[in-house]
């Protein structure tokens, strides 16, 4: 029997601490039982935290002592030890289920992706629903020895494919069933639009997605089945999944990018958003990661690889095509204010006469100057974001070759609609401003001569040089050192 001491010392018979040892032995087998058949002791957590409870006595149970913490690493030594039992003990059941012993002839008809999705539901659910709680992170200072919960399971695929890699192939196990294929991720509109600005570089949830392709390929290769024709049919399998999910990221970027465009702004105020370079960044690392997660060796699949290629790249150019049609738009609203200047309109009479009558007292301000500046310097920090943000050099030579273009045309188009007409003075500095200056910063983002120096800008030169000689002559150089010669060069009193 147990006796006190006088100084209040407790103190216990040697049958009373062998009893002791014996039903803590009994608990801590019990413990471990527990958690290793945790998916059918606790289902979807229930009853609610006791996994958690369950992880903290078997804490206490590992303790020599009352007051000695025991060491972490021996509390994750045993838990991990459970972790490895619970694998076989999912692998027995499941391939208990299954039936696979002498149907090896059912197995490219019998769905096993479906039994294996319904395991991964429930599994799932009841990881995100219950057992996130009994897997935080341990505390400061010797707290609780808990797990820290998955993100998502995919994450866990090396865990899950831990029977196969450690459990000797035996006869009565022709095929290495793993315990669940997980399902992929589904996009809903309003999510993957609130995802795809998030990241720099990239779509968290486009890399996401990528990612776990890419894991779910290798984890079911590395399953190592013995039956090489089911494992090249589960493998083909995976890269058409993997194609038809790329192929929704991609239109689903596509629609994203075009709506993003319509609510900015129309005006020189304009600044290319974060998340337009994330979506383009997008299409390149879709075309990286098709390469590698849906090329096959194989004829028709080959061929449908071939035809994720060609959406990334037709959605490449309508982006690209969508952009330029927004930088025009914003040009041709310049222009528009361009034209209030044409030659017999009131508001170009009026002006002139109140310029030259305060001219005569007071500095007037330079009209146009002002829109000049502001297309130039939207025009500059577009180019500079895209050059920063777009991971694909490609992109930018095709992007800026056609901005490039598209703007000349503009211009080209709007004098022609005024051949007839000479230019006002304000009209003509600004034209040559604007001119000049996208001529020399589209050089100087690379350009090539050949592009610049096209018959479209060989025509707007001619003309604005011809409006700036007859400008000389009837303003009494009135353009103040602005002039077309040498477009190639920019004079510093202009920058």
């Amino acid at each position: 029997m147990s006796s006190f001491r006088p100084d209040g010392i407790g103190t216990v018979t040697v049958e009373e601490k062998e009893r002791f040892e014996e039903i803590k032995e009994r608990l801590r087998v019990l413990l471990e039982n527990q958690i290793t058949h945790f998916r059918y002791c606790f289902p979807f957590g229930r009853p609610e935290g006791a996994l958690k409870a369950t992880l903290s006595l078997l804490e206490r149970v590992l303790m020599k002592d009352i007051v000695t913490p025991v060491p972490q690493e021996e509390v994750k030594t045993v838990i991990r030890k459970c972790l490895e039992q619970a694998a076989l003990v999912n692998y027995s059941r499941l391939s208990e289920y299954a039936k696979i012993e002498g149907k090896k002839r059912e197995m490219y008809e019998h769905p096993v992706f479906c039994l294996a999705s319904q395991v991964m539901d429930l599994t799932i659910r009841g990881t995100k629903q219950k057992h996130a709680d009994g897997y935080a992170k341990p505390t400061d200072g010797g707290g609780r020895a808990q797990l820290e919960s998955p993100v998502s399971l995919t994450s866990n695929l090396p865990n899950v494919n831990l029977p196969n890699v450690n459990l000797p192939k035996v006869p009565n196990l022709p095929v290495n069933i793993p315990l669940g294929i997980p399902q992929m991720p589904t996009f809903s509109a309003p999510s993957w639009m609130a995802a795809i600005y998030d990241a720099d570089n990239g779509s968290g949830t486009s890399e996401d997605l990528f990612w776990k392709l890419d894991a779910l390929q290798t984890f079911i290769r590395d399953l190592h089945w013995p039956e090489e024709e089911f494992g090249k049919h589960l493998e083909q399998r995976l890269k058409l999944m993997a194609s038809d999910m790329i192929e929704s990221c991609v239109k689903r970027t596509r629609i994203a990018f075009e709506v993003k465009l319509q609510k900015t702004s129309r005006s020189t105020d304009f600044r290319v958003p974060q998340s337009i370079c994330t979506m383009f960044n997008v299409m390149v690392d879709a075309k990286a990661q098709s390469t590698k997660l849906c090329s096959m060796e194989m004829g028709q699949e080959h061929q449908y690889h071939s035809k994720i290629d060609e959406l990334i790249e037709e959605t490449v150019k309508e982006m690209i095509t969508l952009l330029v049609a927004k930088f025009v738009t914003i040009l041709e609203g310049v222009l528009a204010k361009l034209s209030r200047y044409d030659e017999g309109t009131l508001f170009s009479s009026f002006l002139s006469f109140t310029v030259k009558a305060a001219s005569k007292y007071v500095d007037v301000p330079k009209p146009g100057m002002d829109v000049a500046d502001a297309y130039v310097t939207f025009v500059r920090h577009s180019q500079d974001v895209l050059r920063d943000k777009v991971n694909e050099e490609m992109y930018i030579e095709r992007l800026f070759d056609q901005w490039y273009n598209s703007s000349m045309n503009v211009i080209c188009t709007w004098l022609t609609d005024r051949m007839d007409l000479q230019l006002h003075i304000y009209q003509l500095k600004t034209l040559i401003r604007m001119v000049k200056k996208t001529y020399r910063d589209f050089r100087l983002q690379g350009v090539l001569d050949s592009t610049l120096n096209s018959k479209t800008y060989e025509t707007i030169r001619n003309r604005l040089t011809v409006e700036e000689a007859t400008a000389s002559v009837s303003e009494g150089g009135g353009l103040q050192g602005i002039s077309m010669k040498d477009s190639d060069e920019e004079d510093e009193e202009d920058d």
